[in-house]
């Protein structure tokens, strides 16, 4: 499993996100339908939350801005690597199966 950032996603996580701040990470999560599905059904999604909150299962850090997946979201990401960049046309956040 292998969670990429794009240097675009990075920067617009950290310009719209306000990150990195005290204490609070990038918390990527399962969510129950959506457009993009690496297991049918499901599809990624992030959120700010504080990092002592978590049990957290996977950890990354791309310039400063901490990455992270809960341990109870790991069966969704598992066996899969994810590339996270951004669609500038519609400046927002695409996720590619690599």
């Amino acid at each position: 499993m292998e969670i990429e950032l794009s240097d675009n996603a990075v920067s617009w996580f950290k310009e719209e996100l306000d990150l990195p701040e005290d204490d609070k990470v990038l918390q990527f999560f399962v969510r129950y339908g959506g457009e993009f599905q690496l297991k049918q059904g499901f599809s990624p999604a992030f959120s700010v939350d504080k990092k002592n909150d978590l049990e957290i299962g996977y950890e990354n850090n791309y310039e400063g801005l901490d990455v992270v997946i809960a341990e109870h979201d790991l069966w969704y990401f598992k066996d899969n690597n994810l590339f996270i960049d951004v669609n500038d046309g519609l400046d927002e956040i695409s996720y590619t199966a690599k």
